[in-house]
């Protein structure tokens, strides 16, 4: 008898493991690296930095506010895939899944590896050579492909232990620094340094700023394996992101009360933590990155793994009765998996290969991801009048005017992206016009 048929995806994942999901996808590296990346961009102007963590916040928030609708909606495995086709049709959402797994997933996946491995060679006190970075970051990258291929729930159990693991170095450089931070003046620009206040200067820092938020879509594409998804989906987006922005404000605040604002830009987190904790705390804080970058790995690879069996399903993806698969014994797509294994590894290899810097598959997301969610924000309003008798078990309040202001925002976070890395977004819609040669109407 085979073992692989086309079944339905299980609903097994409860409210505690898709609140985690958007914690553990969201909160992964970018918090820790990010505080001197937004500070030079807003020209070491602290205000300009507070000002864009809390407008990338805001942003943020209204966009799962809007995207919790659809959810509740539409709760089918594929998250925004799903919701871009029930709009626009199956060709736009053939092109949103080629994005994600051509680009946007295997690129993200393969960043988390090798950050992983980087950060644990500081960890461990060894250096940061290649060598040493690889063989840290590949068998890390081998062990979440495993557990969420043959250990579907075990994925979802270790997420919301990770999860609950890697607040734990954000919540005591928070505390301690708002305690015991020494700088009087944390939102004073530095002696000598001419950093007016502009709206420029925010949106400048508004691109980094949006990697550090990055990664909350991605819940929603457990949709159609959550319990009762029209209750806990919306709740689990609400509740995660509401806690991700007071975390991540707190701590760019704390950080502040710990080091001026050009000593931080130089130090970063660890010079923070080194002048609160001392160097045995501060090697314990990257042990906490180290989790942190393996969660987000995690929560990223168990959505990753189900964007070419989503496409498969609807039947326009090559080979689509191959990658529409799903195994009845560890009941996951073990074949859409596996296809996303090996691109996210041909990605992770590069660096290592052929010297290729693997920050070029962190800068691409955040410069194509947010056109897409605009896109999706203004679906919402059309599927107000394309469907209106659609069962909507949750609204999003005060329509339309959150998800417009969602949509602006998304656009505007396209635009400030594009100006400073035209390049990349011209390289990212490349890509994603290669798809169009392998889409297959039914």
């Amino acid at each position: 008898m085979k073992e692989i048929k086309e079944v339905q995806l299980e609903q097994k994942y409860g409210l505690s493991v898709a609140t985690a999901m958007v914690i553990g996808i969201v909160v992964g590296i970018g918090i820790f690296f990010k505080a001197e990346a937004i500070l030079k961009a807003a020209s070491l102007n602290p205000t300009v930095a507070i000002l864009a963590w809390v407008l990338g916040g805001t942003i943020t928030i209204l966009a799962g506010l809007t995207a919790a609708e659809l959810g509740a909606a539409i709760p089918e495995t594929g998250g925004l895939v799903a919701y871009i086709r029930r709009i626009y049709g199956d060709f736009a959402g053939f092109m949103t899944g080629w994005m994600h797994v051509v680009l946007y997933l295997p690129g993200l996946v393969a960043v988390l590896a090798y950050y992983t491995g980087f950060f644990a060679t500081i960890f461990l006190g060894i250096e940061s050579t290649p060598t040493n970075v690889a063989m840290i970051s590949v068998p890390a990258f081998l062990s979440v492909f495993v557990i969420n291929l043959f250990m579907a729930k075990s994925g979802g159990r270790l997420q919301t232990l990770i999860t609950a693991i890697k607040i734990i170095p954000l919540a005591g450089l928070l505390i301690f620094g708002l305690l015991n931070g020494s700088n009087p003046t944390p939102f004073s620009v530095a002696p000598g340094v001419d950093a007016p206040f502009s709206i420029g200067l925010v949106l400048a820092a508004l691109v980094p700023v949006m990697f550090a938020y990055d990664g909350w879509m991605l819940a929603c594409s457990i949709g159609g394996e959550v319990k009762n998804p029209t209750k806990n989906l919306p709740k689990a987006i609400i509740f995660g992101l509401g806690l991700i922005i007071v975390l991540y404000v707190g701590l760019n605040i704390a950080l502040l009360k710990t080091l001026p604002a050009n000593l931080l830009a130089e130090q970063g987190t660890v010079g923070a933590a080194n002048l609160l904790f001392g160097p045995i705390a501060t090697k314990a804080i990257f042990g906490g990155i180290v989790i942190s970058a393996y969660g987000t790995l995690n929560g990223l690879t168990l959505a990753a793994i189900r964007f070419p069996y989503t496409l498969a399903i609807e039947g326009h993806f090559p080979m689509k009765n191959h990658f529409s698969e799903v195994s009845t014994k560890f009941n996951t797509p073990l074949k859409s998996g596996f296809l996303m294994f090996v691109i996210s590894g041909l990605y992770l290899l590069a660096p290592f290969v052929i010297g290729m810097s693997i920050d070029i598959f962190a800068d691409i997301p955040v410069a194509i991801i947010w056109a897409f969610y605009s896109v999706l924000f203004i679906g919402l309003i059309i599927l107000r009048k394309k469907e209106p008798n659609l069962a909507r078990p949750y609204k999003v309040p005060l329509y339309p005017i959150i998800p417009v202001l969602a949509a602006i925002g998304g656009i505007g976070i396209t635009i400030s992206a594009t100006v400073s890395q035209p390049y990349y977004m011209l390289y990212s819609i490349i890509i994603i016009l290669s798809g169009i040669p392998f889409y297959k109407k039914k």
